[in-house]
């Protein structure tokens, strides 16, 4: 069990919701604009977590990486479309998060997507009043793996490392987590199986966020 806990950090994508359709899907309208051949949905699930720039470089032609920011762009104006009529809630979420709410956590977001577009998704499935803070990979100089987002969380909140939990689906994320001194929380029901997530040693691993309010005390 994890003592003297006062914040919870999520991750986004495969932590708190499903967006998987609507990433495939608009990142493969990208690629079609680029003029390539649409990716296999299982090659994007296996970015996922990876920054879009990351993630449109490993797929577009070296002649076109000059232009992966503009590509970042165009998937913000489709997703902003796209991404609340294809996510889901994932199970347990809300009454996860409610329940930390009432017993007076807080709470933080911390994504690889642009905060704007993270703040805005929420608040369309009704998740954002839940949350203290929403950062994203534009409130920090260095992405996950990197533990920028985190401590910059923290100092935000004014919480100390031991203080907080990480709630990450993706090892990429993970890793950030252990590399700011919180303590991790690894959870299956993104595109990463338990055995990669053991492989960073995080304190707990589990099958749904419902299983996080048996964890946390205060």
């Amino acid at each position: 069990m994890l003592k003297g806990i006062r914040l919870v950090i999520y991750d986004l994508d495969g932590t708190l919701i499903d967006s998987t359709e609507a990433i495939v899907e608009t990142f493969n309208r990208i690629v079609e604009e680029q003029g390539e051949a649409p990716c296999p949905r299982g090659q994007i699930e296996e970015m996922i977590g990876l920054p879009l720039t990351d993630m449109f470089r490993r797929v577009l032609p070296p002649a076109r990486h000059g232009g992966v920011q503009a590509c970042w762009d165009r998937f913000v104006e489709i997703y902003s479309d796209v991404g609340p009529t294809k996510t889901r809630i994932l199970p347990g979420v809300q009454e996860t998060l409610a329940h930390f709410k009432q017993a007076g956590y807080l709470q933080s977001v911390a994504t690889t997507k642009r905060g704007d577009v993270a703040t805005r998704l929420l608040r369309k499935l009704g998740l954002g009043d839940y949350f203290d803070l929403i950062l994203g990979i534009n409130d920090v100089t260095h992405p996950k793996p990197a533990p920028d987002v985190i401590i910059l969380t923290l100092e935000r909140l004014a919480v100390k490392p031991h203080e907080a939990v990480f709630v990450e689906d993706t090892t990429i994320g993970l890793e950030a987590g252990v590399r700011a001194g919180v303590h991790t929380v690894g959870v299956t029901t993104g595109t990463h199986g338990i055995d990669k997530l053991a492989t960073l040693h995080p304190d707990y691993l589990i099958d749904g966020l419902s299983e996080l309010t048996g964890l946390i005390r205060r």
